[in-house]
């Protein structure tokens, strides 16, 4: 008997799930499956193009796969989500110290329940029969003080919209592979669920020649792009008129990088209310957007369960109403992170932050400066020869009038007296090292693992106290941002679901032998004498080019010089 090849193709809702497909495939027979990844609406268009070029059968997951059988004629495999998938996001979830919930249709929630109650895990589960509850109901929850939400692609898109910290239930290998098996064994074509839109021809008549439109729900019911390749802003990022408006011109940041015009328009049909919005490209300074690194915030996620982080944002929150802040701390402690804290905290969440180099704000002329940044991050002060310091602080003295809020960052507060910008109206914010936050270590470890959980589709879930243990004692040097790539490289190397002792006993070994590798002569004498010797060695090697050299140092030319002038 000759096997029937069926040709496939699985939309993911998330990138995440792309290597565990293709893992999943090396022992299938009779199966010819492509992969592309489009959530919702995006996997409605895959679908339809393969609808279009004779694929046989569809396979997604939750919210897509049900958009995608109302819209083809061709069968669709849902993939579900198992026991073994959610007692993978519990275990992740189960370590954070947070008030937490699930929240999703009743075939994530009932599940989940059932396993919650015989485990006694503290997570409660909230369920839901449509997509428009998802919204309102992650809002209630936020104000009851819940800030860790799990569930579908719908429900963990919807909890990043809100700020909250949100988990995907992803799907794992076994219920990946029960639905090759359904798939092959699909024989019929799928009655047709949906018809077309009611009131398409109105709709194109009031758009132009780019343009989407949304329901009330926030889903893309339609769009066409002629001038952009593709879709050019996200869907999240467009709030829904009031009842009083029925047009609205905003701007918005693309999903590139560039500044975007939106003409928003509310139309009436019978399939109920639906926005449409017409988009064209402004036109900005180009010299701005060279030097400029402009994004719109969501809600940062800064851990704090130790005194010294929890001091450092009470500080924060006590003085927001001010306008100037310097933040001083060690390389890799986040100084950003907070930055991005005070202007979400101060604006909440509306305007824009931009942050640029020390050297290129000195070029950055206020009349190039977009009128929604509210808040400039001015960071790498100390990279400055004293010329530019001096040039600098000339410059900051027109962008302290513009009524925006200056946040100025360093690893050296020295830097900032010979800038002269201390003065009674800016607030100093001392960042903690990693070292003076070891009670956060814990958490820390935990998001970050999560986090590429999610973005790589690594295996572990969690870390044993044995490693973190490790990890509490190592004295990180690079901070919080050397502790992200040490757990990167542990998720990465780990295939089971726990990091064991033994992995992060290599890492941290490998770490201590790389900054041990320093000729024993570089080393000897007075400490004035090893940092002439280290200079002279970072020139040598920059072809005695002193500005090079400093940036490498991380000092200012003066500095340098001064250091290779002294005395042994």
């Amino acid at each position: 008997m000759v096997l029937m090849m069926i040709t496939a193709l699985f939309i993911a809702p998330y990138a995440a799930m792309e290597p565990l497909i293709m893992d999943c495939l090396r022992d299938e027979n009779g199966l010819d499956l492509r992969i592309k990844v489009g959530n919702l609406q995006e996997g409605v268009a895959l679908a339809k193009e393969a609808e279009e070029q004779g694929v046989d059968v569809i396979i997604s997951r939750g919210g897509t796969a049900k958009l995608i059988g109302e819209a083809i004629d061709l069968p669709v495999i849902d993939v579900p989500v198992s026991g073994y998938d959610m007692l993978r996001v519990l275990t992740i979830a189960n370590d954070f110290p947070r008030k937490k919930a699930i929240v999703g249709f009743p075939n994530i929630t009932l599940g989940a329940k059932a396993i919650i109650d015989l485990l006694e895990i503290p997570i409660d589960t909230f369920t839901i029969n449509d997509e428009a509850e998802t919204e309102p109901l992650l809002a209630q929850l936020k104000q009851e003080g819940y800030e860790l939400i799990m569930g579908d692609v719908v429900t963990f898109e919807a909890a990043n919209k809100l700020g909250l910290l949100g988990i995907l239930i992803q799907s794992g290998r076994e219920a990946i592979l029960d639905a090759f098996k359904e798939a092959k064994m699909v024989s019929k074509w799928l009655v047709k669920r949906k018809q077309e839109i009611d009131g398409l021809r109105t709709l194109l008549q009031v758009t132009a020649g780019d343009f989407m439109v949304l329901s009330e729900a926030g889903e893309v019911v339609y769009e066409q792009w002629k001038t952009f390749s593709e879709r050019p802003f996200s869907p999240q990022s467009v709030t829904f008129l009031s009842d009083a408006k029925k047009r609205e011109v905003v701007q918005t940041d693309g999903t590139n990088g560039e500044h975007l015009k939106l003409v928003k328009t509310k139309v009436e049909t019978e399939r109920g209310t639906l926005l449409v919005c017409e988009c064209t490209r402004l036109k900005h300074a180009e010299a701005a957007e060279e030097l400029l690194k402009v994004n719109v915030i969501s809600r940062p996620m800064v851990i704090h369960q130790s005194e010294a982080m929890t001091t450092c944002l009470n500080m924060i929150n006590r003085y927001l109403s001010y306008d100037q802040f310097a933040l001083i701390g060690q390389r890799g402690t986040g100084k950003e992170l907070i930055a991005q804290y005070i202007h979400f905290h101060k604006f909440q969440g509306n305007g824009l932050f931009a942050s640029v180099k020390a050297e290129d704000a000195i070029r950055l002329k206020l009349e190039q400066i977009d009128p929604d940044i509210l808040t400039l991050y001015i960071h790498s002060i100390e990279l400055l020869d004293e010329l530019l310091r001096d040039e600098l602080g000339r410059r900051l003295a027109a962008l302290k009038d513009s009524g925006k809020v200056l946040i100025f960052s360093t690893i050296e507060e020295a830097s900032l007296w010979e800038v002269k910008i201390y003065k009674d109206d800016i607030i100093r914010i001392p960042i903690p090292a990693l070292a003076e936050r070891k009670e956060d270590l814990k958490e820390l470890v935990t998001s970050f693992i999560l986090h590429f959980n999610q973005t790589l589709g690594t295996s572990a879930v969690r870390i044993n106290d044995k490693g973190l243990a490790l990890l509490s004692h190592y004295h990180w040097p690079g901070n919080v941002e050397e502790l992200r790539a040490v757990i990167k490289d542990a998720v990465l190397m780990e295939n089971e679901y726990v990091i064991q002792e033994q992995l992060i006993k290599r890492l941290l070994e490998r770490k201590q032998a790389e900054s041990a590798d320093v000729p024993l002569d570089l080393l000897s004498g007075s400490l004035e004498s090893i940092e002439k010797r280290i200079i002279e060695k970072v020139l040598e090697q920059e072809g005695y080019n002193q500005t090079k050299a400093a940036k490498r140092l991380q000092i200012n030319r003066s500095t340098l010089w001064r250091k290779l002038k002294s005395d042994d």
